[in-house]
């Protein structure tokens, strides 16, 4: 067991016929075979749950929600569904590299499979309009200050993410209130007790284009974000400083913005106070409120660049 140990992977589903296949073939197809596969359906209203219940592998099996609870309480069952000592999320809409839990399993095992030790990767992005796939690479996190890298911005997507049931029983599970940017407050919070470790070489294959309700709604884009740093606002403010701070909120302000959500920019401008009123991004971000126009442009990005304290 201590040689190869098994791993629980947790799918959560709501609405996923059209692409759970590929992502079960992707997890099968797997070079390091000791796992199962806990796909936990959130009550969907097409036939998800009979495509995955149609696989003929028994380390296959499909968990369904007495009602719809949304991804991270699907994911905070699937944990205690799980039998294996190690967990792998994965979305219901990517697909895994072959050999993504072998390379992660061989890093874990130059640690003698130490439970508190997190391991996530790089990526592809596959766009599904432009069939166009290119290299993901996400942030490093690692080393003594890992805690307060992941303070400043996220890092880790779930399908690359490998810990502990031990460690992620430590933390509690996963938040449940957690809008959107959920993987982000898993690893801030894996972070106070484990191990970050980055593979630099993909893992998987990130589908944009077709996410479901939670990455495809601005709101919940926004008040993910939001709902983070605000959970954060004191270690951010201790560990990371007044500007990072300032930072992150900026950056809340330009993405409802470029959403077009005026009203949780109004709401959350007025909650920071004197936010950066010397700054020159908050003027500029004031006119592009006044006149509807949308941050996310070239000329908005180069006005942006030199506008920087």
């Amino acid at each position: 067991m201590r040689d190869r140990p098994l791993v629980s992977v947790i799918i959560p589903a709501f609405n996923r016929e059209e692409t759970i296949s590929y992502c079960l073939d992707s997890v099968l197809a797997q070079t390091y075979d000791k796992f199962e596969v806990i796909v936990i359906d959130d009550v969907s209203t097409d036939n998800t749950v009979s495509v995955v219940r149609d696989r003929s592998d028994p380390r296959v099996r499909c968990v369904v929600l007495d009602r719809h609870s949304g991804a991270q309480a699907a994911r905070n069952r699937g944990i205690l569904e799980a039998k294996c000592d190690w967990i792998a999320f994965h979305d219901s809409d990517d697909e895994w590299l072959p050999d993504k839990l072998e390379r992660q399993i061989s890093v874990l095992a130059e640690r003698a499979y130490d439970p508190w030790t997190f391991v996530y990767g790089n990526a592809f992005r596959l766009n599904k309009t432009t069939g166009l796939r290119s290299l993901y690479i996400l942030p490093v996190v690692e080393g003594s200050k890992q805690y307060a890298t992941l303070l400043r911005a996220p890092a880790p997507l779930f399908p690359t993410m490998l810990a502990s049931k031990r460690a992620i029983e430590k933390i509690g599970y996963l938040d449940e209130a957690v809008p959107s940017f959920q993987e982000w407050d898993t690893s801030i919070r894996l972070a106070k007790y484990c191990t970050i470790l980055h593979l630099r070489e993909p893992l998987m294959v990130y589908h944009v284009g077709n996410r479901g309700a939670i990455s495809g709604s601005g709101t919940r884009h926004v008040e993910g974000w939001h709902y983070i740093i605000s959970k954060y606002e004191n270690d951010i403010k201790e560990l990371c400083g007044e500007e990072t701070w300032r930072r992150l909120n900026v950056q809340l302000l330009w993405r409802c913005l470029n959403f077009g959500l005026t009203e949780h920019y109004d709401r959350y401008l007025s909650e920071a106070g004197q936010l950066g009123k010397h700054r020159l991004q908050i003027p500029y971000l004031e006119l592009c409120r006044k006149y509807g126009i949308r941050p996310d442009n070239i000329i908005y990005r180069i006005a942006w660049k030199f506008l920087r304290p």
